[in-house]
């Protein structure tokens, strides 16, 4: 049978590119499939700066952050999100890997909140003008047909939201739906980070692997982007999820053969059947 994974590759500063998209081709052309669905955070605050425009977080009281998505800030996360899903796709194509790119809302489905409290620069306020939005879907048939064509998927974090048209989502939970809904062997997460630290500050202290059963406990390790990367373990629920470093020599391979913090799903039924 062959191997199905989604890699989910960061865009804040200090990711790497290259190496990873380096590896992915090798590993499609020997025969896997592939879907590589990124970020685009770094290149969104580098366009805001230059046009003048703020960039502004949410604070969920569970200590979640996310982007203040305004309509000014949605259009340009949303060009910054396209520029990088052209980027990821030259960067494949040059290496001879088939690839499709999905950065206009094709793929993911989402619904945004009409209101929602949340902590802005410091203050507790009822925010009503952000659009960002929960998955409530994903267009697995899509996918399944591109895969089965032999192309490899490269998928931006933005969602459809019916009539309200386009929303930011979390690229770590649209890669853990989109894993989900493929049935996918394994989800591998890739940042500037080596894994789940103990200490954030010591890379010697790599938790390097434990069950999806026991994540709450490993929870309490969790600082700032990671907090989103253990609850995209929680929702994809795949055999493994690899929480892994983009910035080593063939970073796919390294976290498939070990590196990293690797979450296991020993009984995805059981588990499904809860998170349901």
């Amino acid at each position: 049978m062959t191997f199905t994974g989604v890699l989910k590759l960061g865009g804040g500063a200090g990711v790497q590119h290259a190496p990873a998209l380096a590896n992915l081709a090798a590993r499609v052309a020997a025969g896997e499939r592939w879907v590589l669905v990124h970020g685009a955070s770094d290149a969104a605050n580098r366009l805001a700066a230059e046009r003048g425009v703020p960039v502004r977080t949410l604070t969920t009281s569970s200590g979640h952050s996310s982007r203040y998505t305004d309509p000014e800030t949605l259009a340009i996360f949303c060009e910054a999100a396209a520029q990088v899903n052209a980027d990821m796709l030259a960067g494949l194509m040059a290496r001879g890997c088939l690839a499709v790119g999905f950065a206009n809302a094709e793929i993911i489905r989402a619904e945004r909140k009409a209101a929602l409290r949340a902590m802005v620069n410091g203050r507790q306020v009822v925010v009503r003008d952000d659009y960002s939005g929960s998955i409530t879907g994903v267009d697995s048939a899509l996918l399944y047909d591109t895969l089965e064509a032999g192309w490899t998927p490269v998928i931006a974090p933005i969602a459809s939201g019916g009539e309200l048209g386009r929303l930011n989502v979390d690229g770590d939970r649209a890669a853990a739906a989109i894993a989900r809904a493929l049935g996918a062997d394994a989800l591998v997460i890739l940042s500037n980070v080596p894994g789940l630290l103990r200490d954030v500050n010591d890379p010697r202290s790599l938790i390097t692997g434990f069950d999806l059963s026991e994540i709450a406990f490993y929870e309490s390790h969790a600082a700032g982007r990671m907090k989103k990367k253990l609850l995209a373990a929680r929702e994809a629920l795949v055999e493994r999820t690899i929480l892994a470093d983009s910035r080593v020599a063939r970073p796919l391979d390294a976290a498939l053969n070990g590196a990293g913090t690797h979450i296991h799903c020993r009984d995805q039924l059981i588990l499904a059947g809860a998170a349901d």
